[in-house]
């Protein structure tokens, strides 16, 4: 899955004087914010979507406990950080034990919400990064192993564990892959795949895995000069 340039919170919430302090603080620190979902739009948008951060509003989302259960779970967003808005007692314990990482209580104030979203900044950066996927084009070698065929191809985009490809053959899914990515400056990083998708019109994705721990660091340092170059604010969170 590509993720945009730019962070983005998920609001689940029916309160909607909540929902404009939150979406006003977040544009202000320049994250996106999708909100105004109904109850069962929410599942979908969790498997369709990526968000750095989620906030949850127990006091008036009647299965919010079901709903952090599900961000836990959801191979996209079980890393998000997760905002917890409680009004009773109940709802504290629940979303202290559903592991929000910050819990705001009735009643909320912009100041408050402005407070915990800047507390909460790095983290969200540091999940933005962790799937972070440049479109950049450097070239690759394919070696496909069970026809042991080598062959020339372009990246379309890359991350930490996965590369889109235009490729002159179709690939075949779970096909195991050799993998030699050819950084600018630098030695070719080595590492081992596996086909995950092919739109048989000359693209194909594929998770990896590379070989050596130092490949791996070379990888992310070279990921990290992209991240830090890519679009989107900064903040101190100290301020």
């Amino acid at each position: 899955m590509t993720h945009s340039g730019t962070m983005r919170a998920l609001l689940i919430t029916a309160d909607s004087s909540l929902m404009v302090m939150f979406v006003n603080v977040l544009t202000e620190l320049g994250i996106g914010a999708r909100a105004g979902l109904a109850d069962e739009e929410v599942s979908e948008e969790l498997n369709r979507a990526q968000y750095e951060g989620i906030v949850v509003d127990f006091g008036t989302v009647s299965n919010a406990a079901v709903i952090m259960a599900a961000v836990r779970q959801s191979p996209s967003n079980k890393s998000a950080v997760l905002f917890a808005v409680a009004t009773e007692v109940d709802h504290t314990e629940q979303a202290l034990e559903a592991r929000a990482h910050f819990l705001l209580r009735r009643p909320v104030e912009t100041a408050t919400i402005r407070q915990t979203l800047r507390a909460a900044y790095d983290l969200m950066l540091t999940e933005r990064r962790s799937h972070f996927r440049s479109a950049v084009k450097i070239p690759v070698l394919l070696t496909r192993r069970a026809l042991r065929i080598s062959f020339e191809c372009s990246t379309l985009n890359v991350s930490s564990n996965g590369i889109a490809v235009t490729s002159p053959f179709s690939l075949k899914l779970a096909e195991q892959v050799d993998i030699a990515l050819f950084l600018p400056n630098g030695p070719a990083v080595h590492a081992t795949g596996i086909v995950i998708w092919d739109d048989k019109h000359g693209r194909s994705g594929m998770h990896f895995h590379c070989r050596t721990p130092e490949m791996r660091q070379k990888l992310d340092s070279w990921l990290d000069l992209l991240f830090a170059a890519s679009p989107g604010p900064r903040i101190d969170s100290s301020a």
